[in-house]
C-alpha cells in the first residue's frame, strides 16, 4: 500500500479546516499613542533616575554623574554604596 507523495500530510481525505477562533489565543497588549506597550494599572513604578551629590562623587570617584535611585554599586575595591533618592552614596 504505497501513497502518493503529495497526499495530504497526515489529513484524511474528510478533512475540514477548523473555522477561526472567536477570541485571540493571547491577551492583548495595550499600546499607547506611539505604538508601545503601556504600563498597566498594576505595574510597579519605574524607578526614578537621579544626579549623584558632588560629596559623593568626590568620595567615590568611580559612581557615574546619573544612577538609579536605591541602586548598588561596587567600586574597584569591592567597596559596595548604595544611592538613594537624593543622590547621596551611603555605604
Amino acid at each position: 500500500m504505497s501513497r502518493p507523495h503529495d497526499a495530504g500530510r497526515g489529513r484524511g481525505p474528510g478533512h475540514r479546516p477548523r473555522p477561526p477562533r472567536e477570541e485571540p489565543r493571547h491577551a492583548r497588549i495595550p499600546l499607547n499613542a506611539d505604538g508601545v506597550p503601556a504600563a498597566t494599572p498594576a505595574a510597579p513604578k519605574p524607578s526614578p533616575v537621579v544626579l549623584v551629590q558632588h560629596e559623593s562623587r568626590a568620595r567615590y570617584p568611580w559612581l557615574p554623574a546619573r544612577v538609579i535611585a536605591g541602586s548598588v554599586w561596587r567600586g574597584p575595591a569591592n567597596e559596595r554604596v548604595r544611592v538613594d533618592e537624593r543622590g547621596a552614596a551611603v555605604p
